[in-house]
Parts: C-alpha cells; structure tokens; sequence
C-alpha cells in the first residue's frame, strides 16, 4: 500500500502539472487525458501501460515527490510525445533497451530546449549526437542505427548509466537505493531519480505493446484539433505536421501482403486416415487440406535499387513461403535469375543484374507457368507492362513510400523499412 500523503502530493503535483498544459499546450494535455494515472510499485520511476484498455500512465509516488513541478512536467512532455507519436503502440523492437534509446532520442529535440533542462539533467538525457547520428531522424533511423553498433551504443550506455542492475531491461525491477515499505523504489534527489528515468534499461517502457483502440483515440483526438490553433502550444506547436503523420492511418504493407495471399490461395482437400472425420468419426476418412498456390515474387535488381532496398526484398521473400511454391526471380531488362519451387525460406540470395528494367519479362514469365499471383517488388522506374493474361492478381510493393507503379492496376503496397525483419 502506498502512504496517503505521497500518492496526495504526487497525485497533487500532477494535477498542477495538467493544469499548466490545460494553459500552455492543450493538445499536450489531451494526449495525456487518454491515460488513467496510477501509482504502482512495478513501476520504478514513471511509464505507460498499454497492454489493457484503457491504458495507464504508472508512476512511483517517490519519484514524482523528489522532482519540482518544473522536473515533472518535463518527464509528462516526454511521455506525451511518446503517446502522440504512437511509440508506446507501434515502436516496440527487440531488444526492447535500443526501442527506449530509439524513443527518447526521438523526442529529444522537442523538448532538450526547454527551460526546464538544467545542465545537470542533460548529461542524463540520450541526444543523438552522444551516440554520432544526426538530430531530427525518426525511431526507425534511430533504431537502425543503434542496432548497426549495438555493441558501442551499450557502452555508452555503461558509461552513462552503469551497469544494467539486475531485472533491469527486461521490466525487472532493481533494488536501487532501497524501497520503501509500501514497495516502491527510494530516490536521493532529483537529478539521481531523472538519470534512472532516462535509462533505457530502467522500466519506463516495460509495459508497451500493440493497442489498435488506443491508436484510434489518439488520432481522434489529433485530427479533430488539426485546425485548432490554441490547441498546438509550448511543446506541440513546433511539431503539428510530424504529429499529423504519424497518426495519419494507412494499411500497412504487411496487412496488403496479406490479404493479396488471401486472394490467390488455392486449397486441395486429401482423404486422409490421419484425419478424423468431424461427420462420421472413425467410420470414414477425413480431410488434409494442402495449399497448392503458386506465386511469382520478381526482385528489381535494376541500377536504381540500392542494397539496403534488395535486402528488404529478400526479407519479405522469406516471409511469404508459408501456404505457396515461390517461383523466385531477379531481373532488370532480362530476368538474370530464376529458383522454382521454393517451399521453404531462404536465407542467402546471389544477387545478379543492375542494369536497366522491364516489367514486361515478368510478366510474360508468370503467364507462361500460369502462376496464381505475382509480386513485384521494385522502385517503379520503368515503362508499364501489359496486364497479364493468365495471373489475375498482381501486387506491386514499392521499395520507398513516395513510389507509384507504372500502371493503374493491381494491388498496391509501400514497404515500410525496418519494419519486415527487425
């Protein structure tokens, strides 16, 4: 149980907190009005939950005491970004310390110039510079990066922080200066509870998963203000069009890949002893249904496709052998290479070709083996092929966001990098 005058004066220090924001920056304050607070002794320092609906924003009474009004708004801010920028719903990778690293980079440079930053907090807020990236990425770069030198970067955050206490980064809890008798941790000051807060190992981001509800609340909440000038204030004011994207709601790649699988499917029903007959029992055989699709998956090996761009392409290769025989292709003006049914996922791929491209010899590939489905993954610069014949279905996947096919048919995918393998 926790004292009654801690979670009072925490409670307290909040509210006057929200109060500030309901003047300063309102659409900050909404953000943060979608989430119950609640004191709770898992929860070390402060962070949100959104695993249940409604979502929480938990904190440790200790911590919010120790700070000034000034110190928790701060950390709110922080959060409230976090929630604004769907990094609670959207961002969780493995391991899960470089997603925290990644998210407070992030929104490091919407708030590293408040007036509230003292030299002493700053040396304990992560800033991309400290880790030899550039300012004002997305997590996705972020996260890329820091994954690319993931040995170095937990160094620095050695160096930083000191060694991960035990519990710690993977929603443990570490024993810290003590706790107190009702379970939550002990801090000495302000700048020893805030360090533990920027840590990317500590809990802060213990309890973030996939919530689609709560997405949708928030881009309620963002596109029903869009047009509202007084509620864009102190800290959302300068960063309403990168809100604005990122609620922005788009069918993602992999849901398109999906339902184009759905699509071209093609099930064959087997007698089988080994199966038990839902109507007749053991008196007749049952039914293994085997998939017999087969699809045509064409990687653009063309000059303008970059390695980064190749690799994504064999990624999603490997993640679409499930329920089909993949006839493999590469090709630029010719198809300079060919595997035929490919059952299982392949790990390593011989790229050939980087010249120049033509859809058509795609085409005219899978018309021939009468495939069910074809997907081409490409970039799109190149002279629009003729429909196919024989594969009704054809999905382009775009290797960048801001890509269009060459035609007006056939699905249509942008692939999101850093989102099909990591």
């Amino acid at each position: 149980m926790f004292r009654k005058s801690d979670l009072y004066t925490a409670h307290e220090k909040i509210e006057n907190v929200l109060l500030r924001l309901y003047r300063s920056d309102t659409m900050m304050l909404r953000a943060l009005c979608l989430v119950d607070k609640v004191p709770d002794a898992s929860q070390e320092t402060i962070g949100l939950d959104v695993r249940n609906n409604p979502p929480t924003l938990k904190y440790n009474p200790e911590f919010i005491n120790v700070l000034s009004e000034r110190q928790v708004e701060l950390v709110l801010a922080s959060e409230g970004f976090k929630i604004l920028f769907r990094h609670c719903t959207t961002r969780l990778r493995a391991p899960r310390v470089l997603s925290a690293l990644a998210s407070q980079i992030t929104v490091d440079h919407f708030i590293v110039g408040s007036e509230f930053m003292t030299d002493e907090l700053r040396k304990y807020f992560p800033t991309a510079d400290q880790f030899g990236m550039e300012r004002n990425l997305w997590f996705e770069e972020y996260f890329k990066n820091l994954k690319k030198g993931a040995d170095e970067v937990m160094q620095k955050l050695t160096m930083m922080f000191g060694q991960p206490e035990e519990g710690d980064g993977d929603g443990g809890a570490g024993q810290g200066n003590g706790r107190s008798e009702e379970g939550h941790k002990k801090f000495n000051n302000a700048d020893e509870a805030l360090k533990d807060y920027f840590n990317p190992s500590g809990t802060s981001t213990k309890d973030w998963n996939e919530n689609s509800r709560f997405d949708t609340e928030v881009e309620r909440v963002v596109i029903t203000n869009a047009n509202n000038r007084r509620s864009w204030g102190t800290y959302t004011g300068n960063v309403k069009s990168e809100i604005m994207a990122a609620v922005n709601s788009k069918i993602g790649w992999k849901e398109i890949f999906r339902r184009f699988a759905r699509s071209v499917e093609t099930l064959n029903s087997i007698s089988s002893r080994m199966k038990l007959n839902r109507r007749y029992g053991l008196n007749a055989p049952g039914y293994r249904r085997t998939y017999i699709t087969e699809i045509v998956f064409a990687i653009d090996s063309s000059g303008s496709m970059n390695d980064e761009d190749l690799a994504e392409g064999f990624a999603v290769v490997n993640s679409c052998c499930r329920h089909a025989k993949v006839h493999y292709l590469l090709f630029d003006t010719k198809i300079t290479q060919e595997e035929t049914n490919v059952r299982k996922a392949k790990r390593n791929f011989k790229v050939t070709g980087r010249g120049g491209t033509d859809f058509q010899q795609v085409i005219d590939y899978a018309d021939k083996m009468k495939a069910d489905g074809i997907i081409i993954y490409t970039d799109g610069y190149a002279p629009a092929p003729s429909k196919p014949n024989y594969s009704r279905k054809v999905l382009w996947l775009m290797s960048k966001k801001e890509q269009k096919p060459p035609v007006d048919w056939g699905y249509v995918a942008h692939l999101n990098r850093f989102e099909s393998h990591v």
